[in-house]
């Protein structure tokens, strides 16, 4: 029997390569397209094969009978039968080939028809498209033909489990339910709305469970289910909504919703009518007692069996449950759709390289993902010099706590950038950081949040510097009963926002606390522009200073620095206020440098600018990492002598008396001013303790102690045997030359040294004549000085004796 059919399938075979010949003819547009039969003869063969097929094995029952007779040949029969199907359908299949060429071909080579009136027939029709419509005609027909022959195959992949019934219409559905559509209009219609018609029962009534067909998967089962409700609910949501915007003649949804809604897919539409379904409770349900007692009664037993419903379907055990974040992982995103939780902020990924054009920026999308929608923040704006010193001090804080860094992005609007990381110098480190980026942060189990938590930390400095911190309220439901619904937990979002609140206050005063214990402006040395100083390096062996003078320092600075805890513990205030007094170059801005280099707590410096400018924020800033020294450089320029300032701010002398000794306490303060003019000075800055408490005033030194500088300032280099210093000084103005002025002689006798001698640097010694001529030099300068101001008077300032009328002997301590 299986040769005979064979020869008849080689025979059909034959035919067909004989047919095929002809068919290659319709490849040209040019040619013959009205030849008859050719598909059809292939259509032919192919239902010769598929009869051949069908035939090769016994009628059902005589299958049967054979099968209980000689259950051997029946299954030597049934092999060779598959074996030939197999076979024959793959035959059939280099048919569908053939058609799918010629389709392939023709599209290719169509011409479009058009009409031509110069070239119409009596038909109206150019030849051009009276060809093409032929030929389109013959092309239609290997179409049905082709759709024959799928329907042929489908019989040979016929195999189909329970599950995959299942499968093929939990299928059909989600392609439904994905369906695009074009806006909520496009559902709406009475007396069929969308849903109704298009996501009706008959969408998915193959998988209604029916035990004779099996049981499936419960996976599949339960997505069945939950589909078939989700279909029943956005259904009948649908034709409610869609007959009152009918009756009531509403024309758009956004007049309905009055704004509008961008929907995408069915399903999205079907959530945005739950979503805005309490709209319904607006309109108008007139109708008779007894109608509305039916209604409300039936009513109630609706929303119960639904409040039952989705409590059940909430308790099944399945799997891990809902969707949780791991908030260890960086890719791990929070909830922000309460109905398709699993899905990132509008569905753009947890970290996305660019934005859709209706959102407005990179930062709000990673935000949401990392925290969730709702947050709490707050931010700290400071000057940019302060901000490398206050970003690396936060995130160090925040390091400190035990946070751990999982990822850092920068943004600009739109696109993302690449996080710049610069760094500073500091107390001799290569400090960190990024001017401008979003860090995100985690930590197992925060001390202060009491539970697992993520915060994430923005540093800008586009326009103003600030810092921001950051934290998700969805983040302390962990903290409360997360058994609770959907709804108990938006109840909750009061007590949420409390929890958020406090616990961003309570990161700021921790960081505020550390900062001031731990900050890199914590026992460094800077100026009022948050620049390192960078001294001379000069100390108490570079400055000649009566005894009295140094023990005044050292009882009013550094006792009170080495002992201001103590101090503190017998309720002794630790603030002091420090002039030093006298003509420019007698050793005051000496001493100011000694007092850097000696001293091992916060320093700062402040020039008049620097006081004129931020006077308030610069003595705040040294109440903040007492214990400190502040030095204020010649406060005369700040020009508040002999008058108070008008200014509630800056460099008014009122808030100067203010800031030394006003309502803010400045324990831990010592001040330190230098003044060429303290005698023009209001009294209530200069004579009032607890302002400038003490004074120690630098008078023009006589020859002794020019002498004596002069020795101190030759010490460093090689001089010629047996100097005449004595001569040196006898040629010095007394009361008249300083400091200052010795330090110039010995620079220019270097000078005058080093041009006249080739020996090594090191070994160049300093001559008489060399200090003779710069003696001569610095006295010309001064003496030209002098005669250009006559009004000029060179005299050391009274004594305190000479105030008391009969007193000199602390001369020493009073000037």
């Amino acid at each position: 029997m299986l040769d005979d059919g064979d020869k008849r399938v080689e025979n059909a075979l034959a035919e067909l390569d004989e047919l095929m010949e002809k068919v290659n003819t319709l490849r040209e547009v040019n040619s013959d397209t009205s030849e008859e039969g050719v598909v059809d003869l292939l259509m032919t063969k192919v239902v010769e094969i598929n009869k051949y097929i069908d035939g090769l094995f016994p009628e059902y029952s005589d299958a049967m009978m054979m099968q209980e007779k000689d259950p051997e040949g029946h299954a030597l029969l049934w092999k060779e039968f598959q074996e030939t199907r197999k076979n024959k359908h793959v035959e059939i299949m280099g048919i569908l080939r053939v058609h799918i060429d010629l389709l392939e071909h023709g599209a290719k080579q169509r011409i479009v028809g058009e009409y031509d009136d110069e070239l119409a027939g009596a038909d109206g029709l150019s030849e051009v498209a009276e060809n093409t419509d032929a030929l389109d005609g013959e092309f239609r027909k290997i179409i049905r033909n082709t759709k024959e022959i799928l329907t042929m195959m489908d019989t040979y992949f016929g195999w189909e489990t329970t599950d995959s019934g299942w499968e093929e219409g939990i299928d059909e559905i989600e392609s439904y339910m994905t369906k695009t559509i074009d806006g909520l209009d496009s559902i709406f219609g009475i007396p069929s709305p969308f849903f109704a018609t298009e996501l009706g029962y008959n969408s998915y009534s193959g998988t209604i469970y029916d035990p004779d067909s099996g049981n499936p998967r419960i996976y599949l089962m339960l997505k069945s289910v939950v589909y078939g409700s989700l279909i029943s609910i956005f259904g009948e949501l649908n034709s409610l909504i869609s007959y009152q915007k009918e009756v009531n003649n509403i024309g758009y949804a956004k007049d309905l919703f009055s704004r509008e809604i961008d929907v995408d897919d069915l399903q999205s539409a079907g959530i945005t009518l739950v979503e805005h379904s309490k709209i319904l409770a607006g309109f108008d349900y007139s109708m008779n007692p007894e109608e509305s007692e039916d209604i409300n009664d039936l009513l109630n037993i609706l929303t119960n069996s639904l409040r039952t419903y989705a409590a059940t379907l909430e308790s099944l055990s399945i799997g891990e449950g809902k969707y949780k974040p791991k908030l260890s992982d960086v890719n791990s995103h929070m909830a922000t759709d309460d109905y398709r939780p699993r899905k990132t902020y509008q569905n753009l990924g947890m970290w996305p390289l660019e934005r859709k054009q209706k959102y407005n920026s990179l930062s709000e999308l990673d935000l949401n993902n990392w925290l969730g929608l709702e947050q709490h923040s707050e931010t700290f704006v400071m000057p940019k010099a302060n901000h490398g010193i206050e970003y690396r001090d936060f995130i160090d804080y925040i390091q400190a706590l035990g946070y751990t860094y999982k990822k850092v992005t920068h943004h600009r609007e739109h696109r993302r950038l690449q996080p710049v990381l610069s760094t500073f110098e500091w107390n001799g480190t290569t400090r960190k950081f990024r001017p401008n980026a979003t860090i995100y942060f985690h930590h197992p189990h925060c001390p202060i949040a009491e539970t697992e938590m993520r915060i994430a930390v923005k540093s800008e400095s586009i326009h103003n510097a600030s810092i921001s911190c950051y934290v998700g309220l969805d983040l302390f439901f962990q903290k409360i009963n997360t058994s609770d619904s959907d709804d108990k937990k938006k109840e909750q979002q009061p007590l949420l926002r409390d929890m958020s609140e406090k616990f961003i206050r309570e990161i700021m005063k921790q960081y505020d606390e550390y900062q001031c214990s731990h900050g890199l402006l914590k026992n460094s040395k800077f100026d009022a522009t948050i620049k390192e100083l960078d001294t001379k390096g000069r100390t108490f062996d570079d400055v000649i200073l009566s005894d009295s003078k140094k023990q005044l320092l050292e009882d009013n600075v550094f006792t009170i620095l080495s002992n201001s805890q103590r101090l503190i513990e017998r309720g002794v205030e630790t603030n002091r206020g420090i002039m030093l007094a006298g003509p420019p170059g007698v050793g005051k801005s000496l001493t100011i440098d000694a007092v850097i280099s000696k001293a091992s707590c916060t320093v700062i410096f402040a020039n008049f600018k620097m006081l004129h400018e931020k006077m308030e924020g610069i003595f705040e800033m040294a109440r903040r990492y007492a214990p400190t020294i502040l030095l204020l450089e010649d406060i005369d320029a700040l020009g508040i002598t002999g008058q108070r300032g008008l200014f509630s701010s800056g460099a008014g002398l009122s808030t100067l008396l203010n800031c030394m000794d006003g309502i803010n306490s400045n324990n831990g303060v010592i001040t330190i001013a230098t003044s060429n003019h303290p005698e023009q000075m209001d009294w209530a800055l200069i004579a009032r303790p607890g302002r400038f408490d003490v004074r120690i005033d630098y008078l023009y030194p006589d020859k002794e102690i020019l002498k004596g500088i002069l020795k101190l300032k030759l010490s460093s280099y090689a001089c010629e045997p047996k100097l005449d210093l004595n001569a040196l000084i006898e040629h010095m103005p007394s009361p008249g030359f300083t400091g200052s002025h010795i330090q110039d002689i010995v620079n220019q006798a270097n000078y005058i040294c080093i041009s006249d001698s080739k020996v090594a640097a090191k070994k160049v010694q300093i001559t008489q004549s060399a200090l003779k001529t710069a003696v001569d030099r610095s006295l010309y300068n001064f003496n030209k000085f002098l005669a250009e101001r006559p009004h000029v008077k060179l005299k050391n300032p009274p004594t305190a004796g000479d105030i008391l009328k009969n007193n000199n002997e602390n001369n020493d301590y009073f000037g």
